[in-house]
């Protein structure tokens, strides 16, 4: 046998020999067109902010005998990202992420911006591996290749709003004085509360600045030790989890297991504000290292909330006005929100905003935002209580026996106030969500003479009480136009969504329904709509 695989092989390597010529032959003359480059050395330009979210980054090469590639990467971020980069003749307006524009020289000619091919970029530890095959406008071809380190100089991110949102509301101090047994306002010192947020509306922090009265946003920048009974500007009011003495509240984040986890005394807390890319300003609030307590137990928690958006308010807000309700037998809390530039020698139309079970007359100002809305509307919004000791009115009168005549106040005597106290001319909108939402149609179809229009967000129609809302859509006399918006997670969207195929027999009827459960993620996002309808009614 081993004779024989012998005498096999002599005619197998002539052939491999013969057939190996001929490769390296037909291989010579189909790639010696082909321009190639060994890069051995790079230099890294200045990186360039080309928009939101987008850096340009500059890179030089060069090959042993002075041949060098002159490259621009879009990136997102401040250094290379692995990828392919595809081709493009100039970044211009409209530059997008993985896109590159290079030329290369050699012995003075540039060969032109490359339009064919891609670049392929690796990154193995701290090596970079990149190569291509490319061509320029006029068909030429090139091979790229480099390997080696890339050193890019890391600049401030792009401050783009990362989705988080934060409300600041300001209110005296109080603490509790044990000589006369209750409360005392410590002067010369506010409390800021700042509540955040995350993209889908979700809580993600609650922050307690102590400052002086009146401050600006930006006059609460600052780095703010965390102090246990905090009484002085420059602090923040520790957190405290003591639920076997129902004794929880105070500063707290939100951690990943979406738990409390409220800020123990000693750490710091940095807040600041930076300049957004599209022209906002965005807050940054910073800590590391901070114990905290809480449900999951305790520990150290790191802080590292940025580019939070702070919606910007339009007009004045006025909070917590009381009108004495004669049907009540009770002050009735209210609140209003007065348009840009309000003039007590013009009148305007106003805008009643319901709150929901269990809320109050600040919710649709804190929770909803409204005034975020209204920059170039021009009514009054009101926004009275509705909710007394834990009982909901539903906004009728005598809800489950309570003998409370919310409607006889809201009608007879609350509207009437409020118009004459804030000039009003006549013209009256609707809106509410939840209970309020019922409200709102139960006002806006008993009493239809008297409003252009209303907007309910998840009502809630099956509340238990004798009002058949269904019953009066369909006799409703001198209907007036009306929205109805439900978010399709909403536990109540069972009892509404049945009115989406009533087209046909309530012609004034809008029905809006979109994802979104029953909580102020959704019905914040209704705000600028309720503002855009009814300043559209207002003028006709």
């Amino acid at each position: 046998m081993k004779k024989i695989y012998q005498l096999l092989l002599l005619p197998m390597v002539a052939i491999i020999g013969a057939c190996s010529n001929d490769v390296i032959d037909d291989l010579s003359g189909t790639y010696d067109y082909i321009n190639r480059y060994d890069f051995t050395s790079e230099k890294t330009e200045q990186t360039e902010k080309l928009k939101k979210g987008l850096k340009n980054l500059h890179m030089v090469f060069s090959t042993d005998n002075a041949a060098t590639l002159d490259l621009y990467c879009v990136s997102r971020d401040w250094t290379l990202a692995p990828g392919t980069y595809t081709p493009t003749q100039s970044l211009g307006d409209t530059p997008k992420a993985m896109q590159y524009c290079a030329s290369v020289t050699a012995d003075g000619k540039t060969s032109g911006n490359f339009t064919e091919g891609n670049i392929n970029i690796t990154l193995i530890d701290e090596t970079y591996f990149i190569s291509g095959m490319v061509k320029n406008s006029a068909g030429n071809s090139y091979m790229l290749n480099y390997r080696g380190p890339i050193s890019f100089e890391i600049g401030i991110d792009d401050p783009e709003p990362s989705g988080f949102t934060a409300n600041i509301t300001e209110e005296p101090l109080y603490v509790w004085d044990n000589a006369t047994m209750g409360f005392q306002q410590i002067p010369g010192v506010s409390k800021y509360k700042v509540q955040v947020a995350d993209p889908e509306g979700a809580d993600a922090a609650y922050i307690e600045l102590l400052n002086n009265p009146g401050c600006s946003n930006e006059e609460l920048a600052g780095t703010y030790p965390i102090a246990e009974n905090a009484l002085e500007p420059g602090k923040i009011c520790n957190g405290y989890y003591f639920p076997e003495y129902y004794a929880v509240g105070g500063s707290y984040i939100v951690g990943g297991d979406k738990q409390n986890q409220y800020l123990g005394a000693g750490g710091n807390v940095e807040v600041s504000f930076v300049d957004g890319i599209t022209g906002e300003r965005l807050l940054n609030i910073k800590g590391s290292g901070i114990a905290y307590s809480g449900p999951a137990g305790s520990g150290t928690t790191n802080v590292n909330l940025n580019f939070i958006s702070i919606p910007q308010k339009f007009g004045t807000e006025i909070k917590d006005m009381a009108f004495h309700s004669e049907a009540l037998g009770k002050d009735v809390k209210y609140s209003v929100l007065l348009p840009e530039n309000y003039d007590q020698s013009k009148q305007y139309p106003v805008l009643y905003l319901l709150h929901g079970a269990t809320g109050g007359n600040n919710d649709w100002l804190n929770g909803g935002k409204i005034s975020s809305s209204i920059e170039k509307a021009e009514m009054v919004i009101v926004t009275p209580q509705a909710s007394f000791d834990g009982f909901d009115s539903f906004y009728v009168d005598n809800y489950k026996g309570a003998g409370l005549n919310y409607e006889t106040f809201f009608i007879n005597e609350f509207m009437p106030y409020v118009e004459q106290t804030y000039h009003c001319n006549g013209k009256r909108g609707i809106a509410g969500l939840s209970m309020g939402g019922f409200g709102t149609m139960y006002y806006g179809i008993k009493y239809n003479d008297k409003f252009v229009g209303m907007y309910a967000c998840s009502p809630a129609l099956n509340n238990g009480e004798s009002v058949d809302i269904g019953q009066m859509l369909f006799t409703m006399p001198n209907a007036k136009p009306y929205v109805i918006e439900i978010g399709t997670e909403d536990f109540l969207y069972q009892s509404v969504s049945w009115l989406k195929d009533m087209g046909g027999m309530l012609p004034l009827l809008t029905y809006v329904e979109r994802p979104g459960q029953h909580d102020w993620a959704f019905w914040s996002s209704c705000s600028p709509k309720i503002v855009e309808f009814f300043s559209e009614k207002f003028s006709e």
